[in-house]
């Protein structure tokens, strides 16, 4: 640089900056290494007693270094920066381990987004606040029709959003807190599931509710073995119950007392987390993480294979249940609004609405398949008809049975009908219109319809 041209007053700052920058790069970089060396120097193991425990076996791949404890003081900095600097810290460190539990390396770098704890809650609502998939729910009164959807996230620490293929953090994760370790470790995981197994193209397969739960179920369930893995390494002492509900308290939106009231919603929203978990240690049981690994390609087509994984293990798909189109026999202007599956955990979660808890699960075992049938006209009314299969004709009758105890305490009042001439089974006059239930074989059908006439004629469309 010439100075020349500088006066005596600028050539003196210039030298007083040069020394500046001479003084202080030592000091930082001296900095920079004691904290790097302090992290790597302290570590913790979580002692927690074991509430549910699944046994599993020994892993093929190497075992998890423990957790780490982090240090919670840091040094004086700019609060929104060093916030930062500390959650991406902790993140590498966490990353690391998480890869060795589950067993899969980054085939890239994961796109972190640092976002304040306020900042979080809108984020999360904004990618999983729609709720249309619960029109069949509320159509079959699981679920109350009328709610206010007041959506509250009472800690995020973060979450990984397939759409934008990039890892939300919040910077108040707290550093030296196993449950915030914990719920870094699971949003990573649905980052490495994303880039090997394509979480987005995984859920655009799920076509109906029932395949949607499924789907859920497979990628959280992976999700919650994987981080009870980094968190407990042995999963005899892994406290199911707790992790499950701090992660769901995470990644879900809260939407408020009109449906956390409802056991039913409760049960739904657990059901990925919870059965999904169960399914996965069968599945790691059976094969370990190649067995896993595989489901996302044969990926299970309903909550009964997540039920029951001996199904999904002997490659027992549902049934495919066939509803006719009955628009001659309804009058002008009625269009089909849902055509779905719903499957065995909805069918279960129907029965319980009414019925004790042992009935209601014990009479859906032998599910084998269902479609689900709304038309709808300009008015306001509604056409449903929804026809199930058995495994046998003594698990028809024994579903039939239990929809028959139901409806008269569901829909009450609900008025006994003569049998029309032509159709059989139980028909009923309720202040939700006439509804009937036929079974034949190993097929059963419950119709509900606005009026006697109407569901006479839907009813003699119905082979």
């Amino acid at each position: 640089m010439n100075t020349g041209n500088f006066t005596p007053a600028q050539r003196f700052i210039i030298t007083l900056m040069s020394l500046a920058i001479v003084i202080i790069l030592p000091m930082l970089a001296g900095f920079v290494i004691t904290s790097v060396q302090s992290w790597h120097s302290s570590s913790h193991t979580p002692s927690q007693p074991a509430l549910d425990p699944i046994p599993v076996p020994e892993m093929t791949t190497p075992s998890p270094t423990e957790p780490v404890a982090f240090p919670t003081s840091s040094p004086t900095a700019e609060p929104g920066l060093w916030s930062q600097v500390q959650a991406a810290r902790l993140f590498d460190q966490i990353a690391y381990q998480v890869e060795i539990a589950r067993g899969l390396s980054p085939r890239a770098e994961v796109p972190l987004s640092f976002h304040q704890e306020q900042d979080m809650e809108a984020l999360l609502t904004r990618f999983q606040g729609e709720q249309e998939w619960l029109f069949p729910y509320t159509e079959l009164e699981i679920l109350p029709r009328a709610y206010t959807p007041t959506l509250r996230v009472p800690h995020t620490v973060a979450f990984y959003a397939p759409e934008q293929r990039q890892l939300y953090v919040s910077t108040g994760a707290r550093e030296g807190h196993m449950d915030d370790q914990s719920l870094l470790a699971h949003a990573y995981i649905h980052a490495l599931q994303d880039q090997y197994f394509n979480l987005g193209a995984l859920d655009a397969r799920a076509k109906t509710t029932d395949a949607r739960l499924a789907t859920q179920a497979l990628v959280e369930g992976d999700a919650l073995l994987s981080t009870a893995l980094y968190r407990y390494r042995d999963l005899e002492t892994a406290e199911w119950e707790r992790l499950a509900a701090i992660v769901m308290q995470s990644e879900l939106p809260d939407y408020g007392e009109a449906l956390n009231a409802v056991a039913a919603w409760i049960k739904l929203r657990r059901f990925p987390y919870w059965e999904g978990h169960r399914f996965i240690s069968a599945l790691f049981q059976h094969g370990g993480w190649e067995a896993v690994n595989n489901a996302y390609i044969n990926s299970p087509h309903s909550t009964a294979e997540i039920i029951h994984p001996e199904l999904y293990l002997q490659g027992k798909p549902p049934a495919r249940v066939i509803v006719p189109d009955i628009s001659s026999a309804l009058p002008a202007g009625w269009q089909m609004v849902t055509q779905d599956t719903l499957g065995e955990f909805t069918v279960g979660l129907y029965l319980e609405t009414v019925l004790p808890s042992e009935v209601a699960w014990r009479a859906v075992a032998g599910w084998n398949g269902d479609t689900f049938v709304v038309w709808a006209n300009a008015d306001g009314g509604r056409v449903l008809i929804w026809r199930t299969i058995w495994e046998s004709t003594t698990e028809a009758a024994e579903f039939e049975a239990a929809l028959g105890a139901l409806i008269p305490q569901l829909y009450l009042p609900a008025r006994p009908l003569a049998i029309p001439r032509g159709p059989v089974g139980q028909w009923w006059d309720t202040e939700a219109g006439a509804i009937c239930l036929m079974r034949l074989g190993r097929y059963v059908t419950l119709v509900r319809a606005p009026d006697i006439r109407l569901l006479t004629d839907v009813s003699k469309a119905l082979p």
